[in-house]
């Protein structure tokens, strides 16, 4: 039996929650960072679950799946060698610095051994096949969709036998049971969770591009950074220059290595010597 919560607040600064609604953040001082929250509780008596079932670390091991190994060095030593099956990654930047590029470029290359879904919220299809074409990314097994349901996004992770898939951008889901707009703390929070209940149940690896705020910071709910397995920084100027992809958080590698880029016409390509390249522009 399912009973409608009360409302909470929530700072999409610092992500303590709050029962009652101010301009301040009690917590860390920030104006208008409060956002509401509406939370849903389930009541069960004790013995109404069913007993879970359990497996022994071994044999867990002996199902483990190959990561997905793209073959551009710079992005597989920042994932710690591949993208881990059924593992939910967050790739954040700034507006313009190259995500969706960057992706669609990593989403073409997987195609080529599995079956790869690139869902927009943001852009319509004909809108990604003109920048596939014009990259070069057009894949045989890399499929295009566009949709901002969250439900129906999970039942096409969890069913539809994808390798690998691309949100762009979870800021823009939103799930259908949630009255408040997309972007909002619940809608990211309760999308994001939906998402990586059908990954991790499927097995399918997830791709989550997220938007920063003006500050540099990832939108939306700290708890955001703390759902997800993998947080990515993609750092640069967005008017030319190096571009560099970190790791913040990494749970499957080390948050030590960064790959370098540079945008030609071709999308992101990676720099194969950084140091020359930057004592190059040194000036002297």
């Amino acid at each position: 039996m399912a009973k409608k919560g009360a409302v909470q607040y929530v700072c999409s600064k610092c992500g303590v929650i709050s029962a009652t609604w101010s301009g301040r953040c009690f917590s860390c001082g920030e104006w208008n960072t409060l956002e509401e929250q509406l939370t849903v509780t389930k009541f069960s008596s004790l013995g109404r679950g069913s007993v879970l079932k359990t497996q022994t670390v071994n044999s867990s091991l002996a199902k483990d799946q190959p990561r997905l190994v793209s073959g551009m060095s710079e992005i597989d030593v920042v994932f710690g060698g591949g993208v881990v099956a059924g593992s939910v990654n967050l790739l954040a930047g700034q507006p313009g610095i190259g995500k969706s590029t960057l992706l669609l470029q990593l989403a073409h290359i997987l195609s080529n051994q599995h079956n790869v879904l690139y869902i927009s919220g943001e852009e319509s299809a004909h809108q990604i096949g003109l920048r596939a074409a014009r990259l070069g990314t057009t894949g045989k097994n890399l499929q295009l969709a566009t949709s901002t349901i969250a439900d129906d996004i999970a039942s096409t992770i969890g069913k539809a036998g994808y390798k690998l898939v691309i949100v762009d951008s979870i800021q823009t889901v939103t799930c259908q049971d949630i009255a408040s707009a997309a972007g909002s703390v619940s809608q990211i929070t309760n999308s994001t969770q939906l998402l990586s209940a059908a990954a991790k149940q499927s097995g399918t690896a997830l791709l989550l591009v997220g938007h920063v705020t003006k500050e540099g910071s990832i939108a939306g709910p700290k708890v955001l950074e703390h759902i997800v397995d993998v947080v990515l920084q993609l750092e640069g100027d967005r008017y030319g220059g190096f571009k560099v992809l970190r790791a913040i958080k990494n749970r499957y590698g080390s948050t030590n290595e960064a790959g370098i880029f540079e945008m030609n016409d071709f999308g992101l390509q990676p720099v194969t010597n950084p140091s020359a390249a930057l004592l190059a522009e040194r000036q002297i």
